[in-house]
Parts: structure tokens; sequence; C-alpha cells
């Protein structure tokens, strides 16, 4: 496995290819530099007589740029208030127009995410757009005068099917006063796609890297694949000129290559260097067929360091369903770690060799030397696919190539990586070994599931907070949440009597409450984690009882302190190594409840109902078949009720809860009744899911008991009300708030 370490020399060694000085390492500010626009410059590129048209955005909180999938856009912060964006599409090939805005926050990944999108009123956006807005999303990060990011589920208006578009965002608010300031040789990677006059996509996407250079007035040369040369073959000749529109593409430049517009170019300066973000459009065809996408340009006069990309990453591009290889409109993204001239991936065993300064893609196979500022890669297994990524600003590169390695046919796509902060390393859990039972804050616990059934939270919480009967006479329900503190601590015999006092006993308080020792402590009874990468905590069993705590009316919250067993170590490793470590041991479940895939940086945070952790219905539908259709079974595997929510759902079961109604009482029972006969049903060899385990091994239980099925939905009139019952009478009282 790959040890990353992080210091200033890394961070100096990816901006020496932008000639960036690093003030976080004791270097200079990201003030200054001769790329600033300069009020009153003149000349144009040559002797400096005349003015230039160019009209630059000068700083401030508006950024001009492309989405990957070929569209100029525009991004203001803090409009039309603060914490708020307003997105405007400024030039479409989809038919996106008019501005849209939303509010935007920090993420705990560092990233910033907008979200709840809302059309601008008298901005021309289209009624299909506006309908579509409850889906898009933008989350992205800056890093000095550059905005990169994804923005995912585009609506393709000019389809007009429901195809829906993602893209890499790459965007700038500081721009330079005359061409002659951008002249030099600059690396380029690039992805276009083909369209038909209905908008939609045509073959596969087309991805290339090269080198263009710059002369001072504005005549440019592209040289596909290979390094720049003034000779080198199929070369394409063109020029860089102002854009005649400036008012509304700020500082823009049209691109010219053999005779043909190809695009318009948007340039973003800072101490001293300049990255190019062109939005291509190829004109029209006479079938009304197009081609468009972008391309991003960085300086090249200055080779990179073979450590310059070491370190940890975050890393977005679109997503590929996991059966045909078709983009989903969603965006992925992937913790990646380099080190030791390697990139490895949290969801790809196969590692990336990496080569620095050089290309590969379109027609060349193996790496192309002599690229200064590029890193080559290629995956490592038969298919040697490759991959471009390009440095820019101090903390992002972005990238073109493969969307996978192995499995499906590779689609060429665009991504953006951003540096990931380096957290301090935590000791906290390190001394506890493996197999031992060690104390736990639970506000320092990551989950390893996206999602948990809400239903069996609120049952719990509901039975927390009853302290009275129908009567309005005391009860001792509430008790339980005690009693399931005790137990998930491995004190068996719970916290029953007078040891708990209402308005005292406080579970972030253990000296405030007792538990019975008439049985040994039991460590086959604690939740487990494990340790990760610099001592970070991730659970990978009790999310339901560490969430109920969490929640809990008598000391719940983050504070609340519990055992459980440390199952793995494994600060030493990098992110990508932990993460396929935790995939390998089935210590970790991505998968949504819809079923649909999503990587580790897509788990929520922390725990709690308000973190992150979604509602999955059929989770909280297996924990009312327990001990109707299965009984867990001592030792069991973690994930054991998703992996028979996965079987249920799957042919030939099949189980549908969108034909139950899942708020009524009845509606519900008929549904734990049919899924608990499904399982009762199926043969003791049966592969649950993927569990690889049989449904014997998984608890599955032969006979249907009546009694604890009735039981369920004894009503809240009773003594002691079903689990059922609480749950949709706790659920009722949320909703009436």
């Amino acid at each position: 496995m790959t040890k990353i370490k992080w210091t200033c020399a890394r961070v100096a060694g990816l901006a020496g290819i932008a000639a960036i000085s690093l003030a976080a390492c004791g270097g200079g500010g990201g003030g200054g530099g001769n790329f600033f626009p300069v009020a009153g410059a003149s000349g144009n590129g040559n002797q400096g007589s005349q003015p230039s048209a160019l009209q630059p955005l000068a700083g401030g909180s508006q950024y001009t740029g492309t989405a990957s999938f070929g569209d100029t856009v525009s991004i203001t912060l803090d409009q039309p208030a603060a914490g708020k964006l307003t997105l405007r599409f400024v030039d479409s090939r989809f038919g996106l127009a008019g501005s849209v805005s939303a509010s935007y926050a920090t993420q705990a990944d560092g990233s910033l995410l907008a979200s709840n999108f809302a059309a601008i009123a008298g901005t021309g956006v289209p009624d299909a757009l506006i309908a579509a807005l409850p889906k898009l999303s933008l989350r992205f990060q800056l890093d000095g005068s550059l905005l990169s990011g994804s923005l995912a589920q585009v609506p393709n208006l000019k389809a007009g099917n429901g195809a829906v578009l993602q893209g890499e965002i790459a965007a700038s608010n500081q721009g330079v006063a005359d061409m002659a300031r951008l002249a030099g040789v600059y690396n380029f990677i690039k992805l276009t796609s083909a369209y038909n006059a209905k908008g939609m996509v045509q073959g596969a996407p087309a991805s290339d890297f090269g080198q263009l250079s710059i002369k001072a007035d504005g005549s440019v040369r592209a040289c596909m694949g290979q390094a720049y040369a003034d000779s080198c073959s199929s070369g394409q000749a063109g020029l860089l000129a102002a854009e005649d529109d400036q008012k509304t593409y700020p500082g823009a430049l049209a691109l010219t290559l053999g005779g043909q517009r190809i695009g318009r170019v948007m340039v973003n300066a800072q101490s001293g260097a300049a990255t190019l973000l062109a939005d291509e459009f190829a004109t029209t065809a006479a079938d009304g067929s197009f081609r468009t996408g972008t391309w991003v340009l960085q300086s090249a006069t200055t080779a990179l360091a073979a450590t310059a990309l070491d370190g940890e990453w975050l890393c977005s591009q679109p997503e590929l369903d996991a059966a045909t290889g078709v983009l989903t409109g969603r965006t992925q993204r992937n913790f990646v770690s380099i080190g030791a001239n390697l990139l490895q991936t949290d969801t790809i065993d196969n590692d990336v060799k990496l080569s620095a300064n050089a290309g590969i893609g379109g027609s060349a196979t193996s790496p192309v030397t002599g690229m200064n500022g590029l890193v080559a890669g290629q995956w490592a297994d038969s298919q040697k696919i490759g991959r471009v990524l390009l440095p820019v600003g101090k903390q992002t590169a972005y990238y073109i190539g493969s969307g996978a390695s192995t499995g499906v046919a590779a689609t060429h796509i665009s991504g953006v990586c951003r540096v990931l902060p380096v957290p301090a390393v935590s000791n906290t859990y390190a001394s506890a070994t493996v197999g031992s039972a060690m104390d736990i804050r639970i506000g320092d616990a990551h989950p390893t599931q996206p999602a948990i059934g809400y239903d069996q939270i609120y049952y719990k919480q509901g039975r927390y907070r009853k302290t009275k009967d129908s009567a309005g006479n005391d009860s001792t329900q509430w008790k339980k949440e005690f009693d399931d503190y005790c137990e998930a601590v491995g004190l068996t015999d719970g916290a029953k009597g007078s040891t708990v006092i209402a308005g005292t006993s406080l579970l972030t308080d253990p000296g405030s409450f007792t538990c019975s020792t008439k049985n040994a402590f039991d460590i086959t009874a604690l939740k487990s984690a494990v340790v990760g990468p610099r001592g970070a905590l991730y659970l990978t069993d009790g999310h339901h009882t560490l969430t109920s705590f969490w929640e809990a009316p008598n000391g719940g919250g983050p504070e609340v302190k519990v055992k459980v067993v440390k199952k793995g170590h494994y600060m030493d490793l990098n992110n990508a190594s932990f993460w396929r470590t935790m995939r390998q041991n089935k210590f970790v479940w991505l998968k949504l409840p819809d079923g649909s895939p999503i990587t580790p940086a897509e788990l929520p945070p922390l725990l709690g109902l308000s973190n992150g952790l979604k509602d999955d219905p059929y989770r909280a539908l297996l924990y009312f078949t327990r001990d109707l259709g299965y009984k867990q079974p001592a030792n069991s595997t973690e994930f054991l009720e998703f992996y028979w929510s996965e079987w249920l759902q799957a042919a030939p079961q099949s189980l549908k809860l969108s034909a139950y109604k899942l708020t009524d009482a009845t509606s519900y029972l008929q549904a734990i009744q049919t899924a608990s006969g499904l399982m009762n049903a199926t043969p003791d060899a049966t592969i649950i899911g993927s569990s690889g385990l049989t449904a014997l091994q998984m608890g599955k239980l032969s006979t249907f008991d009546t009694t604890t099925f009735n039981d369920l939905n004894t009503p809240m009139t009773a003594a002691k009300p079903g689990k059922l019952a609480y749950a949709l009478d706790y659920r009722s009282s949320l909703a009436a708030k």
C-alpha cells in the first residue's frame, strides 16, 4: 500500500508549472503579476500602439467559463443575497437560457454545494428547465480566481426527451487586458461530443491532448497528441482575437483553427500564469448536427516534478451506468491517492501508472514525452486505457480519459480534482487492539452506509418519550432508552427499576444510572468500528442504535459514549487503499435506497437524522420482519438487513414497496407479512443478495410467528404498544409539526 506524505514541496511542485507563488508555504501572495488587467492598457501584441478590445473581469464575485458538455455559463456568488448564487446560461447548444439561483454552503469535505435552484423571474428561463430545477445541483470549489466543480442533472432541452447532461465547470473572475500577455506554449486537454439536429449524442465522445502556441499577435498553432513544434505533423494554424461582444462575454476570445471558428476562450489569470478555458462549438452542419465540448489549457513552460501530484485528492466526473456505460447525468466523486508514480482510486482496484511531463490518448497508445506540465496515466490492466491530468492553480487538476478500466465498454470523459486538506492525526482510537472493546464518542463515528430505516428510529424515539399511558398515569416505557444503552455496551440485563430516575438520568452521564450485571460483560453484543486513515473512526455496525442514542431525549447527542469492537486498524493507508480494503472486507455498503451505487465520497459525514443519512423504507421493513422472516444470527455479518433487502427487491421476489401505503398500519402490516413469507419460503441454500451467504446462514426462519406479528401493531392506548404503532405514531407527530 502506498503511504502519502503531504508537504509544501509537493504544493510547490504542482504550482511550478504555472509559476504560482505560495503564500501558504512562505511564498508570495495571490495578487500582482503582469496578467492582471491594467487600466488603460494598450497594444495589439506588437508595438502597443492600439487600445485593446478586451474588457476582462477584474476579480470579484462574477465568474464566466465553461460547462464541459459545451456551453458558456456565468456564476455570481452572493447574489441575489449573501449565501446564494446566480447561475446564468449565457450561450447554450441545448436550449438552456436565463438565470437561476440557489443557496450554497460549505460541506464536510470542504466543497461548496448549491441546490434547491429556483428560476429568477424575467430572465427567460424555459418552462422545461424550471420543471427540472429540483434535481439540479452544483458542487464547486475556489482556487484563487478559478472556480471549478460539477453541474449535474441538467436537462437537455433541445432533445426534449428527458435526457440529462452533466458537466465539469471551469470559470474565471480574472482575465487579461491584452493579447500579448498570453504569448507562449500551452498544454491542452479536450473532450468533445457529436450531436444530431435533435440534440441527441451521436457515437462516443472524443478526447485528446496536445500543445498549442500563441504568438503575441494572436496567431496560434495547435499540435494534436504531441509536443509543440512549428513543423508538427497535422498541425493546425489559426487565430485568437477578442470576442466582439465583450459585454456578454467579458474578456472572452474567439478561437479559429484551420479557417473555422472553433469556439470561445475565457482567460483565468493569477500570479503570473494563465489558464485558458475554451467552449468549443463547431459550425452546425447542413443537416443541423453539431459538435461541442471544452478545452482546458495551461502554460507549458516549466517541467513538472515527478512527485508534484503526490497527495490525496477528491475527483469528480460524469457517472456511468454500471451495466451499460451510459452517462446518467449525475456526478461521481472518488477519493484518489497519488504516490510512487501510481494513481489509486477507491472504487477500482487496478492502479494507474503515471509519467510526468507526458500525454497519452487519442491516437497515442503509449506515453508521449516532452509535454511539460502534463501527467500521463495508463491503467495497469489488460485494457491499458489512458488518462491525462493537467494541473492548474494551486490545488486543482483537470483530466480526460476513460470512465472505467474494467467491465463495461470504456467511455471518454473529462473530470476535475481538488487537493484534500490534510487532517491532523488523531490517536484517540489508535491504541486499542483489533478484536478488543474500546470506548468511542458517537460524534466521532463516520457512517459506512448512506441510509437507515427511519421507522426503526421512530419506534425508538416514540418509546423513549412515552412517560405517560393513555390514562395519564406514569409509564415506564421511556426507560427503554437506558435498557438499549446497557445492552449496547455489553451489559445484557438492562437498566431496570429505580436505578433510572426521570429528569436526572442522562445517556451522557453513565454515573446517573446503573446497568445490571447479572450476566457477565458480553463483547458479542457490541457494535463494531474500524480506525481509518490518520485515525478517523468508521462505524461498521450499529448505525441505527447509535443514531437512536444521538436523537434520544434524555442526554442524547454526539457526546454519548459507547463501547464497540475494533474490527480493523488502517491508520497508515491512504484514502484509496483504505476504501478498497473496506470493500474487500464488506465493511461498507455503497448503495442508495433505490439500489443505485455510490462511492465512499458520497457517504454522510456523521450519524443522526439531520446529517445526511437517508431514509431506506426497505431497511425499516426488515427491522419489523425480525423474528418473523429471519432472526439475527450470532456474530452476523455487517449489513445483514441490506442483503435481505437486496434479495427481496430482486426477481423473482420483486417486492415493491410502492404498492403499499407505509403511513397506514394495515397496508404496512401487509408488506411485513409478504416479506416475511418470502423469506420463510426460500430454500435454505439460497444465496441472499450479494452477501455470499445462504438464507440459513443469514438467519432465515421457516415458520411465521403470528403472535409476534400481531404484537407489532398493539395500539398506542395499550400499556405496551407495538413497535409499528410507536413508529407510525411518532412519524405522524413529526408531520404535524
